[in-house]
């Protein structure tokens, strides 16, 4: 038997790691949305194939908001971290 934890589950989509909200693992085909907002279908591959679309980068919204939704720090200089004229990360395209 393997345990999967959905809250570890760090969906990639086109090279870029996002975080979700899950509360159950997705099966195949199943819709993920992502606290971007992206939403993707849920495919599984081996850890090891991971790096063949190039090395993954984080998604920084999803980040910026992970962090402020589960109280970790958030620096000054974060990626996402809106200006008083930028929308918040949630509402970007």
């Amino acid at each position: 038997m393997i345990y999967l934890d959905p809250e570890k589950i760090h969906p990639g989509v086109d090279g870029v790691w996002h975080h979700t909200r899950l509360t159950c693992v997705p099966s195949p085909g199943d819709p993920i949305t992502m606290l971007c907002g992206i939403l993707a279908a849920a495919e599984f591959e081996q850890v090891d194939r991971r790096d063949t679309h190039g090395v993954p980068r984080t998604c920084w919204n999803c980040d910026y908001l992970y962090r402020h939704e589960h109280g970790i720090d958030i620096w000054p200089g974060h990626p996402a971290v809106p200006s008083r004229s930028a929308p918040h990360p949630r509402n970007r395209p």
